[in-house]
């Protein structure tokens, strides 16, 4: 029996030890994006989230240059094509010369004659009552929804960074009244609000061009869900201005600013990473059911905008309203995986 609980100790011993230089070679010559990227690709699940972001990274930076492309040289119609006087195809035309490669539909002029037809080999998504390729408008509506969740949160990110910061690094009267406040937006109805908030200034034009509506959206969600953040941020400030390398760059008298983004600031950004990942998603969907109950931009080539179009028709045309629901579930899932492979990363106590 002795030598049996012997052996066990010092398996454990020789466990702990293995456990130890695993984590050193974690971080020797590493920095913290190396070592948090070695510690993702342990979860099979968030590679997965990765791989479905970086692939509609992709999908809407290429979507974007092409259309701008397209845009340029197209509407010129250098061949002469009859079907390009409305440019209805997206087009790589060849500068210098009249050949062009056609690609796919254009996801905003319609194909006459092709309109409310099922998925088939021509149209892989089908096409809508005005003969839209649902597919294109996949594709080219990824930019702008791409854009929205992920300009939204990180300027949502930003609001609650600044104020909860200035907060938990000065406390006191400031405090007070920024935590009061904060409370009065989380204890409202937020969406309601969001809604409400849109439409006293939907009508107000004060930019024109394509998406320019969601300008006005993306400030008020920003003014409205930047609490959450603000808590966080404000609890981490509290935590690390007692601590030494603060007081010591008081002593050297460091000025406030410096103390807070120069030095405070750097050793919160792990919990603010993961609230801006996960919150992408959030965004998302707070912007497709705006549009969804109305509030869109019928202008603008996205899937809330689409998903809000095709809603009245699922039972008879159900292609039209279940492909743009299909990309946002996929965008969801994709930051939702990696948001949660991120925080396991950055904080691998949150796993235990």
């Amino acid at each position: 029996m002795a030598s049996s609980s012997k052996t066990e100790t010092i398996t454990k011993q020789s466990n702990r030890e293995m456990q130890i230089l695993e984590q050193l070679e974690l971080v020797e010559g590493s920095n913290l994006w190396s070592i948090t990227y070695r510690r993702m690709r342990k979860d099979t699940l968030g590679m997965f989230g990765l791989g479905i972001v970086v692939f509609l990274i992709v999908v809407a930076i290429c979507a974007f240059l092409i259309q701008q492309y397209d845009a340029l040289f197209g509407l010129n119609n250098p061949s002469g094509d009859p079907w390009d006087l409305h440019n209805y195809y997206i087009e790589l035309w060849i500068p210098g010369t009249q050949k062009y490669i056609r690609l796919i539909a254009h996801p905003k002029h319609i194909i006459v004659g092709d309109e409310i037809t099922p998925p088939n080999l021509q149209y892989p998504f089908g096409t809508d009552a005005l003969g839209h390729d649902i597919f294109s408008r996949m594709i080219f509506g990824t930019p702008l929804s791409l854009t929205l969740g992920i300009v939204g949160q990180v300027f949502t990110s930003i609001i609650g960074t600044i104020v909860g910061a200035v907060s938990g690094f000065y406390g006191g009267l400031f405090d007070d009244i920024i935590q009061r406040i904060n409370e009065i937006i989380i204890g409202l109805p937020d969406f309601i609000l969001f809604i409400f908030a849109v439409s006293l200034f939907r009508d107000i034009g004060i930019f024109n061009f394509e998406g320019a509506y969601y300008i006005i959206v993306l400030t008020i969600l920003g003014l409205i869900q930047w609490g959450g953040t603000s808590l966080i941020v404000r609890s981490t400030v509290l935590s690390l201005k007692a601590r030494e390398f603060v007081e010591a760059e008081r002593a050297l008298g460091a000025k406030d600013a410096r103390i807070v983004f120069r030095h405070i600031l750097p050793n919160a950004l792990s919990p603010i990473i993961i609230i801006t990942t996960l919150g992408i998603a959030g965004t998302i969907m707070s912007i497709t059911g705006l549009a969804f109950f109305g509030f869109g931009d019928p202008t603008a080539v996205s899937w809330g905008d689409d998903l809000a179009a095709y809603r009245d028709v699922l039972l008879t045309y159900w292609w039209m309203p279940t492909f743009p629901a299909l990309m946002i579930f996929i965008t969801m899932l994709g930051f939702n995986l990696m948001g949660d492979a991120l925080r396991d990363a950055l904080d691998p106590k949150l796993k235990s």
